[in-house]
């Protein structure tokens, strides 16, 4: 059965050693540790995807670095700060360049392994549909998934250059290819920003390639960020918007995977990503995807 992409896109991300986290003992060793251990980057780190990627390379003795728009209010996030010391949470709004400016300022000549551009608006899906487009959404979510995106990683290649693991890896979608419309036409704004997003990417990927920087694009698939299970158990209330994937999801049409096992899948994908994957658009599991 074809699915509408506004179906699916609504399931996607939008927005991948030995297990411990570091005690107060190490406190004063924790520059040699900072130096010692790879760094990532992970924005639109408060929830889904973004919080999973953070919770497992925490868990991995990474050093982590968490950008959200609004540290305060991301609870599971600095539940997470408490248990690693290794893990810091900043903010970062993708539009707001001074700020974006400052994230980058405080990362001077410290190198990034991974860099993983999370962080993705969706918007409202209903004004994203052929005459009812709303134009400032539209502005707005070409200025996250596209624009900011870019120059975050832009700003930072000369971080991520001087590490080890050298990778700046963005989560994509299936919704900005353009061979997988499969005759729908729809979420205009978010689509078109997607394959934006896929475009800067690979002309990124053929910049850096004299540079030893790998870039990753990677489509998670469907991933349950919005509790579809909750829905489907009755723990929590389906919103009309989000009924008839429910009622797909009860009837075997369409699966989800879980935001842990996306990224368990995506982390071993970029671990093993190579120079001649970059500019390649992967799905999860490493499967190249049409343009």
């Amino acid at each position: 059965m074809q699915l509408p992409l506004r179906l699916i896109v609504a399931l996607c991300a939008f927005m991948l050693g030995f297990s411990s986290a570091v005690s107060a003992e190490d406190a004063p060793d924790i520059g040699a540790k900072l130096a010692a251990t790879e760094t990532v980057v992970v924005t639109g780190a408060n929830r889904g995807i973004g919080l999973e990627f953070v919770r497992q390379y925490a868990g991995l003795g990474w050093r982590v670095i968490a950008a959200c728009r609004n540290p305060s209010a991301a609870t599971e996030l600095n539940e997470l700060k408490k248990r690693y010391q290794l893990l810091e949470v900043e903010p970062l709004d993708l539009t707001d360049y001074a700020e974006m400016d400052r994230f980058v300022a405080n990362l001077k000549n410290q190198p990034i392994d991974i860099l993983i551009n999370n962080a993705a608006l969706l918007g409202d899906m209903q004004t994203q549909l052929l005459g009812n487009i709303d134009y400032e959404q539209f502005n707005q979510i070409m200025a996250v998934n596209a624009i900011g995106t870019m120059r975050l990683s832009e700003a930072l290649i000369a971080n991520v250059e001087q590490s080890r693991q050298k990778k700046i890896i963005t989560l994509g979608s299936a919704a900005g290819s353009i061979s997988l419309l499969n005759g729908y036409a729809d979420l205009y704004a978010y689509r078109a920003s997607k394959a934006a997003l896929h475009l800067l990417m690979r002309n990124l990927a053929i910049e850096l390639t004299d540079q030893g920087i790998v870039v990753g694009l990677i489509n998670p698939g469907l991933v349950d960020t919005r509790g579809f299970a909750d829905m489907l158990s009755g723990k929590q209330p389906t919103p009309p918007e989000f009924a008839q994937i429910v009622a797909m999801l009860d009837a075997g049409i369409i699966q989800l995977s879980t935001p842990e096992e996306a990224v368990t899948q995506m982390r071993v994908l970029i671990a093993e990503l190579s120079e001649a994957q970059s500019g390649v658009f992967l799905n999860a599991d490493g499967t190249p995807l049409p343009w």
